[in-house]
């Protein structure tokens, strides 16, 4: 159950004071921590572990890329335009970050031969990425400490502009919260490749809004749960503009005694005619006492759309097994290998050479059973 009744103290930052949000944040902060749409987003992991994140020590993430033409960091810069951008409402926790941790401000102005790295070295400062009109890049991020930690991440993409954002999560902490909220105007593209291992508690909040027209986002998941760990991914993707488009594709295995949730919503606006909205969650469980909570969601407020969503939640294949195993296939090497060949369909962009093996190794350690 959430812990609906955290009520932490807030102090606005100095560079929000001329803002929009700057209008009774307190008072917005507290209403969205006790609405009871928070109830269901934080059904499976205690609200308060990760509201406590930010009590802890931040450090600027290790930067990479950045030395190329077009891009600025900026740390705490005065002036932004953030009222459109970040939403006391939607997501309380990533701002009360903003509230408690300095900020990093990147803007890129010119296409990025290179990727734009950020590599997390544990509890991260927030950070906040413009990328201009008609903008090419690669964004990459990767966390390995072992330390609780957070990471708070807004993505901006000007229209016409082209992001292909990849990210490993593979660090043995036990307890990690990963938020990132991207916000994509005219025909801007947005690619997520997420590959991640759990931990004792890792959740992966992702909210995409689509409002420009012609906007699109695409996400491409696989998990590993290994015994005794779990992972939280809470995805939404708003469509807000008309001929905006998103596919989802999720692959998650979980071994036994694992626990994983998929919660996958799409949110159709009233003004998103014409728009085309795919999602595709698949689960592995590997015992029987795997814990498998899936759930995908629709919420339409226009007829001139097209949206399809799928769940599903299994074993590994029997007739695929004997396939494997009638010729000369040791049963515990076709089960490992029918688990690789499963992840692999979700293993794709700048890391995922190094995803992959990294996502198959708990299988070798495994009971296969």
């Amino acid at each position: 159950m959430a812990d609906l009744e955290t009520h932490e103290p807030l102090d606005l930052p100095g560079w929000l004071n001329d803002t929009a949000l700057a209008k009774d944040p307190v008072e917005s902060y507290q209403r969205a921590l006790a609405r009871p749409a928070r109830r269901e987003l934080w059904k499976y992991t205690p609200a308060h572990k990760i509201t406590e994140l930010r009590q802890l020590p931040a450090i600027q993430p290790s930067l990479s890329g950045h030395e190329q033409a077009g891009v600025t960091v900026t740390a705490n810069p005065s002036n932004l335009d953030l009222a459109d951008l970040i939403s006391i409402q939607r997501a309380p926790e990533a701002f009360a970050q903003l509230c408690k941790q300095p900020l990093l401000h990147i803007a890129v102005t010119a296409d990025l031969a290179q990727p734009l790295s950020l590599h997390h070295q544990g509890n991260s400062w927030p950070v906040i990425i413009d990328v201009a009109p008609s903008i090419s890049m690669t964004l990459i991020e990767d966390c390995e400490q072992e330390d609780d930690q957070q990471q708070t991440l807004w993505l901006r993409l000007g229209a016409n502009s082209a992001v292909t954002h990849a990210r490993n999560s593979f660090g043995t902490t036990a307890l990690h919260w990963q938020f990132v909220s991207v916000q994509v105007h005219t025909d801007g593209q947005y690619r997520l490749h997420n590959h991640a291992l759990a931990s004792t508690l890792r959740r992966q909040d992702t909210q995409i809004q689509l409002v420009g027209q012609g906007a699109h986002a695409e996400l491409t998941s696989a998990v590993m749960v290994a015994e005794r760990l779990n992972l939280d991914q809470q995805i939404t993707i708003e469509h807000i503009n008309a001929h905006t488009t998103s596919r989802q594709r999720v692959h998650n295995i979980v071994a036994d005694r694992g626990k994983c949730t998929f919660n996958g919503r799409i949110h159709i606006h009233e003004g998103a005619k014409s728009s085309d909205a795919q999602l595709s969650n698949k689960n592995l469980g590997l015992g029987a006492n795997a814990t498998i909570n899936t759930k995908p969601e629709l919420e339409i407020y226009n007829d001139d759309v097209s949206c399809a969503h799928g769940a599903t939640i299994g074993q590994l294949d029997d007739n695929q097994l004997f396939y494997l195993c009638s010729r000369g296939v040791a049963p515990t090497v076709a089960r490992r290998l029918l688990c690789e060949g499963f992840l692999q369909q979700c293993v794709d962009g700048p890391l995922a050479d190094t995803a992959g093996s990294a996502l198959v190794a708990p299988l070798q350690d495994m009971e296969m059973t």
